[in-house]
């Protein structure tokens, strides 16, 4: 067949056909116009096809077998440290060998009983426990053997799996990154991980359960029980088992003894494919239930029978906060219910209706422990269903708590939240019976997830304070996500239990409707996720459907399908200096000498002191408002208004409307909320930008539009980096250059760039010298490490950047990787796409969350600061606040902060010289010791408050040559 769907043959066979005809004759005629119609005809299923494969619209998912052509395991020969043993655990001791595994790399041995198991566990590397019939596929053992060389701190990781019977490979099981809660309930994992063979001997071994049984290897992962970091996943399908087993008769033992050792106050016992938890708290917390409505009594009074059914052994005050008419009818109906229970009234006018802030004001009231959001179309059909979800919250690390929610027609509506499920979020098997089974397992298993509904969320007080609430800049949907990605950021886990259930009308209160304005909070809340996955997902499983479905090719991605819903084309930035984007800015950086002539006699003609009320920002269009420069105007404006009551005014280098400028702005700082937002991309529409005080530009390119926007009698540049650099000698470059000498009052990020500015250019300026915001870098808190742990080594993924020297940095990390091997793990972030081949050595944490950073620099002992520019890198002040080591190449501009040996190692900039410093770094504890010390303390005690760091711009602006007559 044609790619198109026309049959190769049936053209071939008409253009033979008409060759054989006379030429000019009738039927040649017919023939040729055939013949041109099926091309046709293939070249438009051709196209049709590619459409259909770009937007998902494709009639179905694959099918497991086509999905596995397009899934094969790549082959990756090279020689590494990492070793598995497996255990084949076989009471005959009849098995003779494993398919598909690696003689060089794996040992294979036959356990007749758990005693076999603990003489041959002894030894480095990992143990995988397998069945007779089990096997490997073609390169799974190899992949395995991959991902423990890559990330050597791994003690537990876990991968996808099939059954490898007579009728060929099915039943395929997708597992989600570690889930310690679904652990809890259900063994997920079956007999799909690998852990580490020292760390099981030191927790008992195989143990005493029957290893006839998997619970004998749920206990394994019970007891082995690895936090986050060093746990793992491969999310491919590298095992074929015999069949499945489910929970024996040791299952409720395990966990019961798990919950013992854990400090959870819990008994399991059986229930079926899995086990329930039986909660038996010293005491229970006491609980204020806040109930959002617009008075529908018919959904409140099945609320109210409900909740008067609920059984549980601690206090329970209800909150009703109350949008609809207040009337003396309803007052009536609320004493009523009030005589019944602890229940208290709000009547809420404000408007337009926030259901964040309505959230937020009821949870106002009261002090109580846990704090319970119910949706007023809740029907609580389980009387247990509060000691359901109270209960875990009494598990260490649990921050959210949720329930299964299904429809009037019993189908689930909700078994938690899934980021990135049609370009934003979705809830989890929507539509499905709660007895189905999917690629994820069981639908109705409990399971950790990012988020869950706010139509019912509990968490306990203190979280949720710490936490902010509710996000009130989410007007209608949006906010119960947001404030489990916050619980998430926070180090935390949400739970969705399927042990109770309740029935959820949704939006039959309030319909369907989406205002705009959640779409783009959503957008910068979940970029994180939307970008870089939802762990519970995975990326073998479709975005099309919040039911697991098998990926289809050419699918778009979750940034595509995000951007459709902000209306914006989301692309991986890849730097280019061509002739067509150089004719472009060179039109739009055209000035004339009068223009520029007018700058000087204007800031002649504005002498002395000027208070500030309103300030221009001109700005390009925002990639991310959390990082680099544009944080840093952002962050000044945003001091300027809370300590100086400043305005402001964005003006941005594009087209409206401003939805995105505005949401990107309100994401980062919500002050700077309701400033005025304008565009231009001509002269025409700079003239029209109104006057304010001052007009700031903030990159190169801007710096032209302030030159000619006559309106503001006084104009400055916020350089913060030597942009010229950012291109190769020519047309950009010049025009950058050009930008330095347009007489615009300097405002410098370091005394560096002020001294470029005056001396090169003569220019007149003034400057700060950043920090770090010490609530999200600072030391405290640092994973502890065991003495044979490898060193982490961090670098910041950014290969579309020329300034970023990655094609160094690659090189120089695979050099060292293949010299320390296991002694050193590299791990990368950034929103920047990798090549695999260039990632094969690297963690790939993708996009981090601004305010999860820390927690990642905390988690390196070393950090790759790369930069020839000019420009004041935050990165290693960053790194150096959360006590890594830096290592940096040994740029002069760099060394205001980096004084080799100090508190840095300065490496040359070649691949070597990078190696042999990190290598260095790797080798020499205390050297790598007293530098991270050493950087600390230098940015701690002068660079940990931006306040201060700023503190000076204000008067700056308001009388910049008095400033500059210092």
């Amino acid at each position: 067949m044609s790619p198109g769907g026309v049959p190769r043959s049936v053209v071939g066979r008409l253009r033979a056909w008409s060759s054989r005809l006379p030429d000019d004759s009738r039927a040649r005629s017919a023939a040729r116009a055939s013949l041109h119609s099926a091309r046709l005809s293939r070249g438009t299923l051709e196209q049709l096809r590619a459409v259909w494969g770009r937007s998902g619209l494709r009639s179905g998912p694959p099918r497991y077998r086509t999905w596995l052509k397009s899934a094969a395991l790549p082959t990756d020969d090279r020689p590494g440290e990492s070793r598995l043993l497996v255990v084949v655990l076989d009471p005959s001791g009849a098995a003779a060998d494993v398919p598909g595994t690696d003689a060089s790399r794996v040992d294979v041995v036959v356990a007749t009983d758990a005693a076999a198991v603990d003489r041959a566990l002894p030894g480095d590397g990992h143990v995988v426990f397998l069945r007779p019939g089990d096997r490997f596929h073609p390169g799974g053992s190899a992949a395995v053997l991959e991902e423990l060389d890559r990330d050597p701190l791994l003690d537990v990781v876990v991968w996808d799996d099939d059954v490898a019977g007579s009728f060929g490979r099915t039943d395929p099981r997708v597992r989600p990154s570690w889930s310690p809660d679904l652990l809890l309930t259900a063994n997920y994992v079956g007999r799909a991980f690998a852990v580490r063979r020292s760390v099981l001997v030191e927790r008992g071994g195989l143990g005493s359960v029957d290893p006839a049984s998997d619970d004998a290897l749920w206990d394994v992962l019970l007891r082995v029980w690895p936090d986050g970091e060093r746990a793992g996943r491969i999310p491919r399908v590298l095992t074929g088992v015999s069949g499945r087993q489910g929970p024996g008769p040791a299952a409720a033992d395990v966990v019961t003894a798990h919950c013992a050792r854990q400090g959870i106050p819990a008994r399991a016992v059986p229930a079926g494919d899995r086990v329930r938890l039986v909660w038996q708290p010293a005491a229970w917390p006491s609980v204020r239930i806040v109930v959002p409505t617009r008075h529908n009594r018919a959904h409140l009074e099945l609320l109210r029978r409900g909740l008067a059914a609920t059984r549980y052994d601690g206090a329970v005050a209800l909150t009703v906060v109350d949008n609809g008419e207040r009337t003396a009818d309803a007052e009536q109906w609320y004493a009523g219910w009030a005589r019944e229970a602890d229940v208290r009234v709000h009547w809420w006018t404000e408007t337009p209706f926030n259901y964040s802030a309505v959230n937020n004001a009821g949870a106002r009231d009261g002090d109580e422990d846990l704090l319970v959001f119910l949706n007023d179309d809740i029907e609580l059909t389980d009387p247990g269903w509060l000691t359901e979800v109270a209960g875990w919250t009494h598990v260490p690390g649990v921050g959210s708590v949720g329930m299964q929610l299904r429809g009037p027609d019993g189908r689930l509506q909700h078994a938690g939240v899934v980021v990135g499920i049609q370009g934003l979020a979705d809830h989890l098997f929507s539509g499905l019976r709660p007895d189905d089974d999917t690629l994820l397992g069981p639908a109705d298993w409990t399971r950790d997830v990012l988020a869950v509904t706010g139509a019912c969320t509990v968490l306990r007080r203190e979280t949720f304070d710490r936490l902010g609430g509710f996000d009130e800049r989410f007007e209608l949907t949006g906010s119960d996500v947001a404030l489990g990605l916050s619980v998430a950021v926070d180090g935390l886990r949400t739970v969705c239990t399927s042990a109770v259930h309740a029935i959820h009308r949704e939006s039959s209160t309030r319909g369907s409707h989406i205002p705009t304005g959640d779409f783009y909070a959503s957008y910068w809340r979940y970029n994180t996720w939307i970008m870089g996955g939802d762990p519970y997902w995975s990326p073998s499983l479709s975005t099309v459907s919040s039911v697991p479905q098998w990926r289809r090719p050419h699918e778009p991605s979750q940034r595509e399908r995000a951007g459709r819903h902000i209306h914006r084309q989301l692309e991986v930035f890849r730097q280019k200096s061509d002739a067509a984007e150089s004719r472009l800015l060179a039109e739009a950086c055209r000035i004339t000498e009068p223009q520029i002539a007018g700058i000087t006699a204007s800031h002649e003609a504005t002498g002395g002191r000027r208070d500030v009320r309103t300030v221009n920002w001109f700005i390009p269009d925002i990639d991310s408002p959390f990082y680099g420069g544009i944080n840093t105007a952002l962050r000044i404006a945003d001091r300027l208004t809370r300590v100086h009551g400043v305005r402001h005014r964005f003006v941005v280098w594009g087209s409206p409307p401003d939805h995105y400028v505005r949401s990107a702005i309100t994401a980062a700082y919500p002050r700077l909320g309701d400033s005025d937002i304008a565009f231009y991309s001509g002269d025409d529409d700079i003239d029209r930008v109104p006057a304010a005080d001052v007009d700031i530009a903030t990159l190169w390119v801007t710096a032209f539009a302030v030159a000619k926007h006559r309106a503001t009698p006084r104009k400055f540049y916020l350089v913060q980096d030597y942009e010229p650099m950012f291109y190769p000698a020519g047309t950009q470059f010049a025009l950058a250059e050009e930008s330095y000498r347009l007489g615009l009052y300097g405002l410098c990020n370091t005394a560096n760039l002020a001294t470029v500015y005056r001396d090169e250019y003569g220019g007149r300026a003034w400057s700060f010298t950043p920090a770090v915001d010490p609530g999200v870098f600072h030391p405290a808190g640092r994973p502890a490490r065991r003495p044979d742990d490898p060193v982490t080594v961090f670098v910041y993924a950014r290969p579309g950047h020329w300034r970023n020297c990655w094609e160094l940095a690659a090189p120089a990390l695979e050099l060292l990787k293949r010299r320390l091997g296991s002694k050193v793990r590299i791990v990368t972030a950034g929103s920047w796409a990798l090549e695999s081949a260039e990632a094969r050595d690297m963690i790939v944490r993708g996009l981090v969350d601004y305010r999860a950073t820390g927690d990642l620099y905390r988690g390196v002992d070393v950090g790759l600061a790369l930069t020839v520019s000019r420009h004041p890198s935050y990165l290693p002040l960053e790194l150096m606040a959360c006590g890594a080591a830096v290592v940096a190449f040994d740029n002069p501009w760099g060394h205001w902060l980096l004084e080799d040996g100090e508190n840095s190692l300065l490496a040359r900039r070649t691949i070597d010289g990078l190696a042999d410093a990190l290598e260095r770094m790797v080798r020499d504890t205390d050297l790598r010791e007293r530098l991270a010390t050493s950087g600390t303390k230098r940015v701690t005690g002068s660079h940990s408050d931006w306040d201060t760091a700023l503190g000076g711009i204000y008067d700056y602006l308001c009388d910049p040559e008095a400033h500059l007559r210092r």
